[in-house]
């Protein structure tokens, strides 16, 4: 992990923070990307048995236990590729008690969380941009309402997302709002925190993000 700086990236649901990471990680080989849905579901189209222990749940829209997303987490930093100099761990940490995961998994890898990158938009928002969206029962990707019923990646058939019908959605805006402060809190230090307005055009939210990432890129916190 020398010479690999880590940012935690969050926002709610619709923010477009995993966009933005997934096109930058597929343009730039120094940066790797973790996030609990997509890296779960990458470890069980490997037959790996810790993504086939969390398969169904991923699909499903399910939160993993704090210990699961912790063990995904450990089974990544291990197999950090080379030439990896930036890490952006998307969406976690959700709680304190993960805050406390996350800082403990990668001491033992003796590094640090260099930032916190907030990309942020209304509750309201949230709503308009999750509406319809689907999941790939297949390989797991989210698929806007408008790219049709089946994946543009692999062709699998797609279905609603669980955790994007209005009662849990508006408890899953709820719940992120509550911790939101407190993690922030964590990072209450000069240059540690970066807020992204996610209202504006895509392509300027992807440049935000790209300019945080690889500006630390090299200087961890060691």
């Amino acid at each position: 992990m020398r010479g690999v700086s880590v940012f935690c990236v969050a926002g709610p649901p619709g923010a477009g923070k995993s966009t933005a990471l997934i096109a930058l990680a597929a343009r730039h080989p120094w940066l790797a990307r973790f996030g609990v849905r997509d890296y779960g579901m990458s470890l069980a189209e490997a037959s790996d048995p810790l993504g086939l222990a969390v398969r169904d749940s991923l699909l499903r829209g399910d939160l993993l236990t704090d210990a699961q997303v912790r063990e995904e987490f450990e089974h990544f930093l291990a197999r950090l590729p080379g030439g990896t100099g930036a890490v952006a761990v998307e969406g976690y940490p959700r709680s304190m008690s993960q805050c406390t995961d996350l800082a403990a998994a990668l001491d033992g890898c003796g590094a640090r969380p260099a930032a916190l990158i907030v990309v942020d938009i209304p509750d309201a928002t949230a709503r308009e941009r999750v509406v319809g969206r689907g999941i790939c029962t297949r390989c797991g990707t989210s698929v806007p309402a408008s790219k049709g019923p089946d994946c543009p990646d692999c062709g699998g058939e797609v279905r609603a997302r669980e955790d994007d019908a209005a009662d849990k959605l508006t408890r899953r805006l709820a719940d992120y709002r509550a911790c939101d402060a407190a993690i922030r809190a964590s990072f209450d230090e000069p240059g540690r925190l970066f807020l992204i307005d996610g209202l504006r055009d895509p392509q300027i939210v992807e440049k935000d993000l790209e300019t945080v990432l690889s500006s630390g890129r090299g200087a961890a916190w060691t």
